[in-house]
């Protein structure tokens, strides 16, 4: 009987020229069933009543003009009834992102800043750690040219306006001639940086050395511009 009476409500939607619209409605109806029904498990019903109201009030109209076989105008008052399920408790608007920080003012943010606490007014290079900008040292030499003793006597200010600061001076070489070498001669360029430094007021005690050869490149070894830029000295903040 019930498949019958399937046939006969089938038949009646087609001689009445809706079929195709009926099933359609019927297909918007459950999903808005759906909607709805997660809707109330998550308690969406008491969160924004009047919301759910309306899209239960849509889903019943359809559902009558649907069983009155007004296909056409149940499939809209179902499209109607499942956007309305679907804009339930609209999302609030996504908090506005934190502001990026960069908590010790050096220009780079908090989460690419490999050397966070440098002070203010030091030179940095892209991840944050301080460096004598424009610092280079000739091939296989540790001595300082003269036209870099500014960028040192700016060093020496920020460690005086920091009297409490310590700090490691880390010597860099480029990529030619052995490893071991490499590390005495970065070494060396560390600690003409120390002596300029304790001349020009700052204790040694603030002061550490440290030399890691060619193992810490920041520019291609394969130009010698890059290898120029590699033959430098860092300073990392030590509180």
């Amino acid at each position: 009987m019930r498949i019958i009476g399937t046939v006969l409500v089938l038949s009646a939607l087609v001689l009445a020229g809706c079929a195709g619209p009926g099933m359609q409605a019927n297909e918007e109806m459950t999903k808005t069933r759906k909607v709805l029904n997660e809707a109330r498990a998550n308690k969406l019903h008491k969160e924004c009543p009047e919301e759910y109201k309306a899209a239960m009030k849509a889903h019943k109209e359809a559902v009558a003009l649907y069983r009155k076989c007004k296909c056409q105008k149940a499939l809209d008052k179902a499209r109607e009834a499942l956007e309305k399920a679907n804009a339930l408790c609209p999302a609030a608007e996504e908090a506005a992102a934190p502001t990026p920080l960069d908590s010790d003012g050096d220009g780079i943010l908090d989460n690419a800043d490999q050397c966070p606490d440098t002070p203010q007014g030091a030179d940095v290079n892209s991840v944050g750690c301080w460096i004598v900008k424009g610092l280079r040292f000739a091939f296989d030499s540790a001595v300082i040219p003269p036209c870099y003793y500014p960028l040192l006597d700016r060093v020496a200010e920020i460690l005086k306006n920091n009297p409490s600061l310590k700090i490691e001076i880390q010597g860099h070489t480029d990529n030619v001639g052995s490893h071991d070498y490499n590390i005495m001669l970065s070494k060396r360029r560390a600690q003409a940086v120390t002596d300029y430094l304790a001349r020009h007021g700052i204790s040694p005690d603030r002061m550490t050395v440290q030399g890691f050869g060619e193992t810490r490149p920041v520019a291609s070894n394969d130009t010698e511009d890059g290898r120029s830029k590699n033959r430098r000295v860092q300073i990392r903040p030590i509180r």
